[in-house]
Parts: structure tokens; sequence; C-alpha cells
């Protein structure tokens, strides 16, 4: 009988103590799905922010269906060339501010997102980055791989490897790079104009895009990495090609372990990154050889980052993290140059006006010279239409920084465990700052400098702004205005009748044709390969 009892004791224990944990661990569920979004929309909604109601159906996507429905039917239209950007590349925040206006939020599960339009506010947070953090807390594999460095680094961690990049970033050490840029230069240019004296009207039709690529990655290899391009090759196909897939899947629902299933997306993408990593680490243990063997390197970015690992760790201590920090420039160094250049060609190959405006600019200036860092600092009507390019198209098109506790913004108070997201083209074609004209191409605005363009407010910010501005944006400019110098003063240039304007994400795709230049002020080109200057 006491047997009996001791065991029926001891049930009814471990039954109370089974009630006890779930009921804590069901409040707990109950708290993260309902009652913290809830208190967060409450708090929002009493400082003037507005958005979609929290329900139970948004626990596990938040807006993101709606968000990749309207994305997808934004992808299927084409526009003209003035028309508004905003509608097409971010559709559900273009609605969002339509239907609830400037202080707005959306949900990405149980979590609101907060759209911060102010440009002062913008600042803010842009420079209180330990307030303000990164979020890059994402599901996605593929984004997970490609963000993986400097970008989603925080704290101490940031703060240190900032630190040793920087000094490849200076720009007296930039300046030193003219001569790698000029010569990738002169290889794009030289087989253009092949291409044109080979034709029989003296002009061709050439895709752009990826001869541009060619070059700002040609660049990369040579000036970040003092690598042989046609060895770097395979890593930049590899990155495109995951660009491509992060692109197409971060419109679709994004489940927790999506990455585990037997997809066709999974098992190439899983691959090719395998692929990436053998030969990012065959590169990375190459080099650190030869630095502890002693050998004279080149002084560049990849040499500075394995001196760094290897003097604090005698040797590479997290082979990880250093692939993370080269894949991620191979990739940035690249893309985010090609992007701005392809858009400049585009916008002037429709504004002949402008055309004409920086090519006599760039003869006034250079002559028959090569271009140098002095002749370039003096391109005022090339620098007006790079960032009127940039305004129009930023590399980056949108932020997004998490507050994990309730912080204040100005005269808000942000609730912890909140997202925020600035989007940075919104700003820059907002008809409030920049006028009636925003969508439109207008370099003159830029005539008296950034500030003057919007009447002093800071609304010009398409590398980010603050601590973690993007470190490479000097070096991207000055690569631009130098190739750019290069075409103008060689081509004349206009779009091929099949163009059609449909940007995705930022990343142009068209031909444009090509007549070499012949007039007073332009170098003359005979196939025999010999120059006249006429002045």
């Amino acid at each position: 009988m006491e047997t009996q009892i001791l065991g029926t004791e001891k049930y009814l224990w471990s039954s109370v103590l089974f009630t006890i944990v779930f009921v804590i661990w069901g409040w707990r569920i109950f708290d993260w799905i309902w009652l913290k979004p809830k208190k967060k929309e409450r708090i929002l909604r009493q400082q003037g922010f507005r958005g979609n109601s929290y329900t139970l159906m948004k626990v596990l996507f938040g807006d993101v269906k709606e968000n990749s429905i309207e994305y997808a039917e934004a992808l299927q239209k084409t526009i003209n060339i003035d028309d508004e950007t905003v509608p097409r590349v971010m559709p559900f925040v273009h609605k969002t501010i339509e239907r609830y206006g400037k202080m707005s939020f959306m949900w990405v599960g149980p979590r609101p997102r907060v759209l911060i339009m102010d440009p002062e506010l913008m600042k803010t947070v842009m420079n209180k980055y330990n307030n303000f953090r990164k979020n890059f807390k994402v599901t996605n594999n593929i984004v997970q791989t490609l963000v993986k460095g400097i970008l989603n680094l925080e704290g101490e961690e940031w703060s240190k490897s900032r630190k040793t990049l920087n000094p490849s970033f200076q720009l007296e050490k930039i300046k030193k790079m003219i001569p790698a840029f000029q010569v990738s230069c002169d290889e794009i240019v030289n087989e253009w104009k092949n291409m044109v004296s080979s034709s029989k009207d003296g002009s061709c039709v050439v895709d752009v895009i990826s001869h541009i690529e060619t070059l700002t990655t040609k660049v990369v290899s040579q000036t970040l990495f003092a690598s042989d391009y046609a060895k770097d090759k395979k890593v930049y196909k590899i990155l495109k090609e995951m660009a491509a897939m992060a692109r197409q899947t971060t419109r679709l629902l994004d489940l927790p372990g999506a990455k585990y299933l037997p997809t066709k997306t999974n098992r190439r993408s899983n691959q090719i990154m395998g692929e990436l990593q053998k030969s990012l680490t065959s590169l990375i243990n190459q080099r650190a050889e030869a630095i502890k063997a002693g050998k004279n390197m080149e002084d560049n970015f990849f040499h500075e980052l394995l001196e760094s690992e290897l003097a604090e760790a005698h040797g590479i201590k997290n082979m990880d993290d250093l692939i993370g920090q080269v894949k991620l420039f191979y990739f940035a160094g690249y893309e985010s140059t090609t992007t701005m250049l392809v858009w400049t060609m585009i916008f002037l190959s429709i504004h002949q006006n402008w055309q004409e405006r920086a090519r006599q600019e760039v003869f006034q200036v250079f002559g028959d010279r090569k271009p140098d860092y002095e002749g370039l600092s003096q391109l005022k009507i090339v620098t007006m239409i790079l960032n009127e390019v940039l305004r129009l198209y930023p590399p980056i098109v949108e932020l997004s920084r998490l507050v994990e506790e309730e912080t204040k913004l100005g005269d808000y108070t942000i609730p912890a465990d909140t997202l925020l997201m600035l989007p940075i083209i919104a700003l820059h074609r907002d008809p409030e700052l920049w006028g009636e004209d925003a969508n439109e191409f207008k370099p003159d605005r830029f005539a008296e400098g950034v500030l003057k363009a919007t009447n002093g407010r800071p609304a010009f910010f398409p590398f980010g702004w603050g601590p973690r501005v993007c470190i490479g944006q000097n070096h991207a400019l000055l690569e631009g205005k130098l190739v750019l110098a290069n075409i103008l003063r060689s081509f004349s240039f206009e779009l091929a009748p099949t163009y059609k304007h449909a940007p995705y994400q930022m990343i142009p795709a068209f031909q444009v044709s090509f007549d070499e230049i012949v007039n007073e002020w332009r170098t003359w080109y005979r196939l025999d390969g010999s120059y006249v200057v006429d002045v």
C-alpha cells in the first residue's frame, strides 16, 4: 500500500511540474507571438506611426507574403526613364507610404519594421551605430554568405576590423592605384575601338554591362588583391551567380530551416559555395605562406588583412572569417562601381547635351594626356553627373537597423526588438527635399555642392553615412571618374533601339551603340593605331 501511495505522489508531482513548465513556456510563446507585438504596435500608434494591424496570421511571415506578390507584379512592368523607380524596386514600401504616410511601419514576423524617412533621423541612426545595430540575422543562407565580413560585424569586432582595413582605402593610397585603373580602361577602350573600326558604318552595338563588369573586376583583382584576373574569374562567376540566387530567393517566403530543403536552388547554392570556399582557402593559404616566407608583397588590402591576422594569431586562426572578408571585397568592390558606371552611360545616352558637356570638360582638363588625380579632381561637370546618378540609382537602396533595447530617436521612443528601415532611394526621390523634378535627371542641381542641392539638409546617402559609411566609396568614385573620362574622349554613345527601362534592384541591363568620335575637339582614331589630337 505504501508503495502505491508513493508512486501516486511521484506521478502527481511530475504532473504538477510538467504543467508548470508547460504554462511557463506557453506564456512565453504567447508573450512573444502576441502580447509583445501588440504592445509595440500600441506604442508606435500612440506616437503617430501607422501601418497594418498585427494579427496572429503575421507570426511567421508578417507582411512578407503581400510584399512578395507586389514585387513579382512590379517586375512584370517596364517604366520610362524619368518615372518614379520606388514603385518598381520597393513596391510594398511605396504602397505603405502611400497608404499610411512617411511615419509608417510594416511587419516582419512578430517584429515591427519602422520606416524612417526624416533625413535628420536617418543621419542619427547611421551615426549612433552602437544604439542602432545592423540587422543581418537572416535565415536566407545565400544572403548570409554574401554579407559575411565587416558588413555584419558589431561592437569591438567591427571597430577592430575597420581599423585594420582603413589604411588600404585612404585617399593617398587610392591615388597610387590610378595607373592600374588606366590599364584596365585602355583595354576596354581599345577593344571597343577595334569593334567600331571593323564595322561598316563606323558604329557598333555593345553589351556594355558585361564589358564594364570585366573592367571593374580586373581593377579589384589588381588593386585590392594584387592577383591575376584570369585566376579570379571563377570567383567572380560564382559571386555573380550567388547574387542572382539571393535576389531570387529573397522574394520568396523565407522559412526557418529552408536551406535544408532538397530544392534545386539549395543544391546548386551548396555546390557553388563549396567551390568558392575551396578557391578562397587556397588563395589565402598561398598568400599567407608567401608572407611568412618573407617574400616582398605588394602593399594592398589583402596583404594588410593577412598581415594583421598572422601577427595577432601567429597563423590563420579563423579561416571562415577571413574568407568572409575576402569574398565580400571581391563582390562589393566591383558591383557598386559597375552599377554606377552603367547607369551613368544610360543617362548620358539619353541626355546627349550632358554627354557633350562632360566630354568637352574632359578635353579641356586633359587634352591628349592620360587622366591623373589632379585633373580628375577638377572635373566639376563629371562629378555633378555622377552625384545625380547616385541620387537616382544609389548602390545602397535601403539600410536596415535593429533596436535591441528601448531607445529614443529624436522625439520618438522606439520599442526594444524593433527593426528600422531607411529607404535611401525613396529619400533621394522625395519631392519635399529635391523639388517637383525629383525623378528627373538634372545634374545641375549639384552645381553648388551636395548640401546646396537640398537647402542644407543632409539627404544624400548613396554610400551610407557616419562611422559605417562604405569603406570603398573613394575607390569607386575615383575609378568611376577615370573610366568615364576615358570613354567620353574616345566615343559618343546612345542607347540601342532594343533597350527597355526595367530596373531590377538597381542593376541595369542594356546595350549601347557606339560611334567613334571625330571632330575638332576629339581624338581621332586611325586603323593603323596612331592618334591625332586637333585642338
